[in-house]
């Protein structure tokens, strides 16, 4: 799952490390602008879910894989580090209070700046992060 909105600037990561990627036999891609219970409720009845996301919690340019929801409940918490995080993993939590079956989640974060302008295109620094990131889901994907 690819979060952002490719016309925030660095808010679009996500689906710039997505196309990036490029297809992958036997993994189902999405795109979306927002995240929370939505998101969650999309996720419900899939083994495990990847989402790419921006993070202005991270330094700009950084690349790092965090688990969000696993076996043990959600392992983040949401508390505005995340451009589209709106409790994703608590959302899940929640889903998985009520009986639902939720994804172990994991996140590709990629630190962006903490305000994003309204324009199209990543900045210098957070495109460069973009084959980090692709590395990343490959790795995740490998596993």
């Amino acid at each position: 799952m690819a979060l952002g909105n490719p016309d925030r600037a660095d808010d679009g990561v996500g689906p710039a490390v997505v196309q990036a990627l490029g297809p992958q036999p036997g993994v189902e891609v999405w795109e979306a602008i927002r995240g929370g219970l939505p998101l969650a409720q999309a996720l419900v009845g899939f083994e495990r879910a990847l989402v790419v996301d921006a993070c202005p919690a991270l330094p700009v340019g950084e690349v790092a894989l965090l688990p969000l929801f696993t076996d043990h409940g959600p392992r983040i918490t949401d508390h505005g580090s995340w451009v589209h995080g709106m409790g994703l993993a608590q959302a899940l939590g929640a889903l998985e209070m009520a009986g639902l079956a939720v994804p172990e989640t994991w996140a590709v974060a990629i630190g962006v700046e903490a305000v994003l302008p309204f324009r199209r295109g990543l900045s210098p620094q957070v495109a460069r992060a973009v084959p980090a990131a692709v590395a990343e889901v490959n790795r995740w994907l490998a596993n």
